[in-house]
């Protein structure tokens, strides 16, 4: 049926109040994926059929972004998009454990939601967990009717309606989404969706040294693109199958995202050098100043290595993001989570900031290209312009490993030369082993692409 409804996003991220609206209760910002996760395992027994299983989470999901989108909470000067009410909303536990079924089930539906055939709106449900008279969806009644043989769709057909239907191709936002990857994707297939797969595998592996290194990543979906899939799903719980599916493709999303803000946060660290590291008195909220300054820096880059930290903004001013992200911090680390940023939780903090930073490749160091000094390079060359040169190669080799390392001598080798003719065949510039304006301003192009975390396949 044609409509001239839009398409509602669905959100990377939501923030569930820890109580009923008026309680003085904490605000959690969590995955969107994993918040019905934690709702699913905490509600429903595992072992119901599957069909059920799906019916019920398809009305989870409906729920929240029912909220989300209508902005409910938020309409009433909420700072959250949902409670853990089960009255208003629906029971959920912060990291509550997530069962293996439920967890592949999420991650391939989570973007899914029920609609109406004359709105593309999330409807309103309501979902009845422990029997009796119910005016939603009950979960018992859907158990019932999978064992009966129906399908989610006839159980959710029958508690809301025959004009209810999946909406699948909803876009997630919250994210910086440079992956403009189609899916599936596997063996025998070729294209720059494939080799955009490819490269985003390389530079997550350099933070995920299980994830085999794709040698020649050149568009070819081979055996050595599906051990690099299948680890990847291996090391993130999703079903191992060597294929590039949509639920592999929103966990590399997430994935993704975090490796680029690991970019983004050394270069930032590099400007915030210059605050002193010590603690002087407490932080909490309302507080102002560089000091929080560099307490959100180290939050958010701990964030990006453990997911029940959420991430925030770097902005000096300890406010609602900032004290979810230090309850969260502190309920990891064993602190009583009151969001004040004592000396022991400061030191605790840099500690794991300082370990995490110490783990990063090389890499993730250098800074962006230099412009062209105006000089020809080649055979027998040297001084800094080659030294940057080498530099540049050494991290495009990283990504593409049918270029050649080098070693940063200042020295323009043989070795140098050979990584310079492999770079201009790869990237279609005439092979000379030279390097003029053109090919520096390549070489340049694709280096900051790696930096940014974007993909490099053209320049």
């Amino acid at each position: 049926m044609t409509n001239n409804f839009s398409l509602p996003d669905i959100p990377a991220y939501i923030t569930v109040h820890l109580g009923a609206p008026g309680d003085d209760a904490e605000n959690v910002t969590v995955s969107f994926p994993d918040y019905i996760k934690s709702v699913a395992s905490l509600q429903l027994d595992p072992d119901i059929p599957q069909q059920a299983l799906y019916a019920v989470i398809y009305a989870q999901i409906t729920l929240a972004l029912n909220r989300i989108t209508s902005r409910f909470y938020r309409a009433q000067k909420y700072s959250f998009d949902i409670t853990n009410d089960a009255v208003l909303d629906q029971r959920y536990e912060y990291n509550y454990p997530v069962f293996e079924n439920i967890n592949k089930i999420v991650d391939g539906i989570f973007t899914q939601y029920i609609s109406r055939d004359n709105s593309y709106e999330p409807i309103f449900v309501t979902i009845c967990y422990n029997g009796g008279r119910c005016r939603g969806l009950s979960v018992e009644g859907s158990i019932e009717m999978a064992q009966n043989g129906r399908n989610y769709l006839e159980i959710l057909e029958y508690y809301f309606g025959r004009d209810v239907y999946i909406v699948e191709n909803a876009n997630l936002v919250g994210i910086d989404n440079d992956l403009l990857l189609t899916y599936p994707l596997y063996q025998g297939q070729t294209g720059s969706s494939v080799n955009g797969l490819q490269l985003a595998l390389n530079r997550v592996g350099a933070n995920y040294p299980s994830i085999p290194f794709i040698q020649n990543p050149n568009g070819i979906y081979g055996q050595e693109t599906a051990m690099a899939v299948s680890e990847f799903q291996r090391i993130f719980d999703l079903e191992v199958t060597g294929i590039f599916e949509k639920d592999t493709y929103y966990k590399l999303l997430y994935v993704y995202n975090s490796v680029k803000m690991l970019n983004y946060l050394v270069n930032e660290g590099v400007e915030l050098s210059d605050i002193s590291t010590e603690l002087r008195g407490e932080l909490s909220y309302g507080s102002v100043g560089n000091t929080v300054k560099l307490l959100q820096y180290y939050l958010l880059f701990v964030s990006v290595f453990d997911s029940r930290v959420p991430p925030l903004q770097i902005i000096g001013v300890y406010g609602e993001n900032t004290y979810q992200s230090v309850i969260a911090f502190q309920k990891i680390f064993g602190f009583v989570p009151d969001g004040v940023v004592t000396d022991e939780v400061w030191t605790v903090l840099l500690n794991v900031y300082e370990a995490l930073y110490a783990s990063l490749p090389e890499s993730a160091f250098a800074e962006t290209a230099q412009g062209y000094f105006g000089n020809i390079l080649l055979m027998g060359s040297e001084g800094v312009e080659v030294r940057y040169l080498q530099e540049y190669l050494k991290i495009i080799s990283d990504l593409y490993g049918v270029i050649p390392p080098v070693t940063v001598n200042g020295i323009y080798d043989e070795q140098t030369e050979n990584a310079v003719r492999e770079f201009q065949r790869l990237f279609g510039i005439k092979e000379t082993g030279i390097v003029t304006s053109t090919t520096w301003n390549a070489i340049s192009r694709v280096f900051d692409a790696i930096k940014a975390g974007e993909n490099s396949e053209a320049v």
